[in-house]
């Protein structure tokens, strides 16, 4: 009621200063400032209840937002980019013949790690901008997580092989053709392709650091003169010198640690250990492989230490530098998959009577130290 009281007073004095100067004239302009003053409130409230809200008079007053509120939660976000993404897909249903839409798709599935369905909106890309080089790798990698095998695939290896004919310094090309002529054992190759990589990568960044140690590593299967400084880490193991022990051991974190903290801020430390009885075992050609792999998924790594299986326990780090694909960041995943085997032949691919320790999942926004203990023979 007092909202109404005020609305017919506050438009009443309107109507008085706008009516005034007729007072003072001749009866009949009295007579039309009256009029004004009578009407024009009226025609105020009439004008309200037509295209207004009455309702929100009596309605209580919102309570302020708290700051908890305001801020949306990481788990909320997830749901707000499920229902993007699921928008997304009807909109694709209705207008299958759009390639844009079809590789937004097929990235945004990628990077939440639905990847069957990624590669099946990113298939779809490709058939309609074919010979894309882009979208060729894309699709390329992808099939490498949604496949669940270490090897590559003859088809995803020939979208490599025929983006770069398209585009030679594709860098994600170069990187993975790279990488799938390491495991095929051709390291020649492997560092040509790496090699035109790193001349186009900053050398002070954590891509030509990733690029760097995997030259190295496949000039030393090689036999070869390293002609780039190896990671701290990898010369620890391989050597067992004490400087380059105690350079990676001041990197490391140490397995006591149980701060929490998150992947940007301390990477992933790691530890590795062996049973006793396992590792008075191991043959001179043993190579110990540490994974990472985004969360469920199989396939391609997205990171990997590919050291020799000496001075357990081990300090380790993962860190951005050592993501096998230089583009992607170890926080572009909420939970990451870490995995360590020892290969009796030195080979990526798992074979009988390897070692290996139980699976470990962290979640990138509480990092602590992850122990892996190799205590398990592959069947």
């Amino acid at each position: 009621m007092n909202f109404w009281i005020f609305a017919i007073a506050l438009l009443a004095v309107a109507a008085i200063l706008i009516s005034w100067p007729m007072f003072t004239g001749p009866a009949k302009d009295k007579i039309t400032g009256l009029f004004i003053v009578l009407m024009l409130p009226l025609a105020g409230i009439l004008l309200y209840q037509g295209v207004g809200t009455p309702a929100a008079i009596n309605m209580p007053a919102a309570a302020p937002q708290s700051t908890a509120q305001a801020q949306q939660p990481h788990s909320a976000q997830g749901g707000q980019m499920e229902e993007l993404v699921a928008a997304l897909q009807q909109r694709m249903q209705e207008n299958p013949d759009d390639p844009e839409g079809w590789l937004i798709l097929g990235r945004s599935l990628k990077n939440m790690q639905r990847f069957p369905e990624a590669m099946e909106a990113l298939s779809n890309a490709n058939r309609l901008i074919p010979n894309n080089p882009m979208i060729m790798i894309d699709l390329a990698e992808t099939s490498l997580f949604a496949s669940g095998q270490p090897d590559i695939s003859p088809e995803a290896r020939q979208l490599i092989e025929s983006a770069l004919q398209i585009d030679p310094a594709n860098q994600k090309g170069l990187w993975l053709l790279g990488m799938v002529s390491a495991q095929d054992g051709n390291d020649a190759k492997a560092i040509d392709l790496w090699q035109k990589l790193l001349e186009q990568l900053d050398p002070a960044s954590g891509a030509a650091q990733s690029v760097t140690e995997q030259i190295s590593m496949a000039q030393t299967r090689m036999g070869q003169a390293v002609t780039a400084p190896a990671p701290a880490e990898a010369m620890a193991t391989a050597t067992g010198t004490a400087d380059a022990a105690a350079a990676a051991a001041a990197t490391a974190v140490p397995a006591t640690n149980t701060a929490t903290t998150t992947v940007a801020e301390s990477g992933i430390p790691v530890t590795v250990s062996i049973s006793g009885e396992l590792g008075a075992a191991l043959p001179g050609n043993a190579t110990l492989f540490v994974f990472i792999h985004p969360s469920g998924a199989r396939g391609m790594p997205l990171a990997v230490k590919r050291l020799a299986p000496q001075g357990f326990p081990m300090a380790l780090n993962f860190s951005d530098a050592d993501m096998l694909n230089p583009g992607m960041s170890l926080q572009d995943f909420e939970k990451l998959d870490i995995s360590a085997r020892v290969s009796m032949r030195g080979g990526v691919v798992p074979a009988p009577g390897d070692y290996q320790a139980n699976l470990v999942t962290v979640d990138t926004s509480a990092i602590t130290t992850i122990a892996l203990h190799l205590d398990q023979r592959v069947p």
